[in-house]
């Protein structure tokens, strides 16, 4: 009787978890600005994977033919998902050691460690010393702020200084009173040819309104480097109590809004690089994870600098769940990467992600 109950329990479970793997790993090849339960079943991927993976010895010590098989035909249409979740590189080459190559780094900064309007110490300490420690030639910053009153946070003047940047461009997608910028920032030792900020849509933190496009010139030739914040959730701590009661219609009402903004700035970044006269990256917090229809639409014909030589699920965001990784640093193939990862440094919303690359020279 009890191992007909267990039989029973097993054939099921199978069931559940296979159909819930197909649709996680397939579902994100939708538009959720067109069908928003798209947007939802990316999330579970990084869990649903590895347990369907764990039941496989049970189903085969049971010798249950039927739901073994049926997990592992789930499993194995699940590996392109699998593929750009996670990543394995035992050894990852060292830092600047290749001839004309450049370091960029990507990071969401959180607006500088400014919490209800005072700054955190902490945080801006920790993003100082990481500037100093990793030197990066170009530094792209989401959710950046910079106060030119008096007293205040002058972030711009103060990064130039500590990063030796000669250059930078700054989007200022927000002014609050007059002195208090936020936007997206990008600070380098190369020059900066030309730079533009280009409208995405509009958001009350700022950061998230908009692209920024610059042309740097490096080693005798030109590349092209977005930068952006695609729109975030903006959950507050109201959301997040929400979260533990399913089915919260504001909270699933302001996913299902924020999926549409998201992949309609998917598809016009996308559509930015495929018309670039020079060769691109993409950087920055995308606000979403590896299966997902945004990642799939800007990342095409693209290279992930975690996926060519990070290791495991590459976490960037530090709360919420250890599964989430949401920033990015892409590169068409017309550039090598030599070396990558993500830095985790604490106290701090996100982790930076940096690489050094090199443009290949025909």
């Amino acid at each position: 009787m009890l191992q007909k109950i267990s039989s029973r329990i097993l054939l099921w479970s199978s069931i559940v978890l296979a159909t819930g793997l197909l649709l996680s790993a397939w579902l994100p090849y939708l538009n959720p600005g067109k069908f928003w339960v798209a947007g939802f079943s990316g999330f579970f991927f990084p869990i649903l994977f590895p347990v369907c993976l764990l039941l496989l010895p049970l189903l085969w010590w049971y010798k249950m033919k039927m739901p073994l098989l049926l997990c592992g035909i789930a499993l194995c249409c699940a590996i392109p998902a699998a593929l750009v979740t996670w990543s394995f590189h035992p050894v990852n080459a060292g830092e600047g050691t290749v001839a004309n190559s450049f370091t960029l780094m990507t990071y969401n900064s959180s607006s500088m460690g400014l919490v209800a309007y005072k700054t955190e110490e902490a945080r801006v300490a920790a993003i100082y010393d990481m500037i100093r420690k990793a030197r990066p030639g170009i530094l792209c910053m989401q959710e950046f702020y910079s106060n030119d009153q008096a007293g205040r946070e002058h972030h711009i003047d103060s990064i130039m200084r500590t990063g030796n940047y000669g250059w930078h461009y700054f989007t200022c997608d927000k002014t609050h009173w007059n002195t208090w910028y936020y936007g997206i920032s990008l600070f380098s030792r190369y020059p900066i040819l030309s730079a533009s900020s280009i409208p995405c849509g509009k958001s009350s933190a700022g950061s998230g309104s908009s692209f920024l496009q610059a042309d740097l010139a490096i080693n005798g030739d030109t590349i092209r480097i977005f930068s952006v914040h695609l729109t975030s959730y903006m959950f507050n701590s109201e959301d997040y109590n929400n979260m533990s009661a399913p089915g919260s219609s504001s909270l699933i009402y302001k996913m299902r809004s924020t999926f549409e903004k998201r992949s309609a700035q998917a598809l016009q970044l996308a559509a930015l690089v495929a018309e670039s006269p020079y060769p691109a990256i993409v950087c920055g917090d995308f606000n979403d994870t590896p299966v997902s229809f945004t990642y799939k639409t800007v990342s095409h014909n693209m290279k992930d600098v975690f996926l060519e030589t990070g290791n495991g699920l590459g976490r960037t965001l530090s709360f919420l769940s250890p599964t989430l990784r949401i920033d990015y640093l892409l590169a068409q193939p017309s550039f090598s990467i030599h070396s990558g990862g993500v830095l985790q440094i604490h106290p701090s919303e996100h982790f930076p992600v940096m690489a050094c690359l090199s443009l290949k020279k025909h």
